[in-house]
């Protein structure tokens, strides 16, 4: 195949052949004299001639772009010979893969020959290689993950073993009540019947308020759409141990609650398992709060002990306590009791209680977070103060039904 061979000129076999369809007219406008109606005739010549002017003059185009090409594909090919087979691109050489000359070469000779009216080949190949250019080459930035990862939130706290109830008054009144003696049969009739004792404690529970506050700028809250979440995250989060805290171990003095702790009953049946081990602790207490008619609704442990209840074994080496840990929604549990795991009370603490019957929690204020820029010069330095808060009472009418205390080391 000759590389540097011309098309065939189709553009001058296209201007012929309409050259001869206007011939054919002339014949035809004679005809027409003979019988034939020279409008309709001329009509349809009109037609044909319209349609072929505007092929020729695509036509014309497309042979343009194809010479153009072939011109082209024909200076590539020259330099392939004078390389030996290979083209240059910016000081490498590439080996031309002769599958696609191969395949070029047929399918420009069908062009020239008339049975293709297009070609299409992929010549990357043929191209010059450019340099590569790498991510680091364009300088992108970095994307900023707006998320602020800091402290976990507490999954689970003494509140949520608590009955909670809401209240509109500065303080909470409420009876404390025992009860001596038992009931008995009746001997024989008209004998006295057995009399129980009752006594009641009017006793008094202040609304209390825990709070905590941080200070922030505003432009860095504007900035920062992640910041706003993280800070109330992390307000609610201190608010909520400091509570623990305070149901748990408040002293009941000043501004303190009177926590769950202070009037607890002692754990006093440690003497009917030798040595008993914590989980013996722990059931053994469940029995003494049964035998007080009270039912477990709650175990408070430190994360400590539940690790030490957790990885206890027996002289075979496996765990004393069965695997599954959680109940059917996901709370941990300890002798199939739901169970606070917090670090408000010491490692080797514990309370298991009826925590239903024993106390009650009143809201006077949930925890709110607020903002606000009335403090100091806050205002004029264009800062904030956001501010975590919360009102609450606590009463404890059965503090018989709580048992607390403590692991013995092992």
């Amino acid at each position: 195949m000759s590389r540097r061979q011309d098309l065939p000129p189709v553009s001058s076999q296209v201007h012929a052949a309409h050259d001869r369809l206007l011939g054919m007219a002339s014949v035809v406008r004679g005809a027409s004299r003979d019988g034939m109606a020279p409008e309709s005739v001329m009509e349809a010549v009109q037609a044909v001639g319209s349609q072929i002017r505007e092929h020729r003059a695509s036509l014309d185009t497309r042979i343009n772009e194809v010479q153009a090409n072939l011109q082209n594909t024909q200076q590539l090919l020259a330099k392939i010979e004078n390389n030996g087979g290979v083209v240059s691109g910016r000081g490498s050489l590439e080996r031309v893969s002769a599958k696609v000359l191969a395949e070029a070469g047929e399918d420009l000779e069908a062009l020239r020959s008339g049975r293709l009216k297009s070609v299409r080949m992929s010549v990357t190949s043929l191209h010059p290689q450019a340099a590569m250019i790498g991510s680091t080459d364009l300088g992108l930035p970095a994307e900023r993950d707006p998320e602020v990862y800091g402290p976990m939130r507490r999954v689970a706290s003494v509140r949520d073993l608590l009955i909670t109830r809401s209240t509109t008054a500065p303080a909470i009144e409420y009876l404390r009540a025992t009860r001596t003696g038992s009931a008995a049969l009746q001997a024989a009739e008209g004998d006295t019947k057995a009399e129980l004792a009752m006594g009641f404690t009017l006793l008094q529970a202040a609304v209390r308020t825990i709070a905590c506050w941080v200070p922030a700028s505003r432009q860095a809250l504007d900035d920062m759409s992640m910041l706003a979440d993280y800070i109330d995250g992390e307000l609610r989060d201190a608010l909520r141990l400091k509570e623990d805290q305070q149901l748990l171990k408040g002293d009941g003095t000043g501004a303190n609650i009177e926590g769950l702790w202070t009037v607890a009953s002692a754990f006093n049946r440690g003497s009917v398992v030798s040595s008993p081990s914590p989980a013996d602790v722990l059931r053994l207490a469940i029995t003494q709060l049964q035998l007080a008619r009270g039912t477990p609704t709650g175990i408070i442990l430190n994360p400590v002990g539940l690790e030490l209840l957790e990885l206890q074994k027996d002289a075979d080496g496996n765990y004393s306590l069965p695997l599954k840990v959680n109940d059917q929604n996901g709370r941990t549990v300890v002798w199939r009791v739901p169970t606070v795991v917090t670090d408000a009370i010491d490692e080797d603490e514990w309370m298991v209680g009826d925590f239903v019957r024993a106390a009650r929690l009143y809201d006077r204020q949930q925890a709110t977070v607020e903002i606000a820029t009335q403090h100091a010069d806050y205002f004029i330095r264009n800062m904030l103060a956001l501010l975590c808060e919360e009102r609450a009472a606590l009463t404890i009418p059965r503090p018989d039904l709580l048992i607390i205390g403590t692991f013995e080391p092992l």
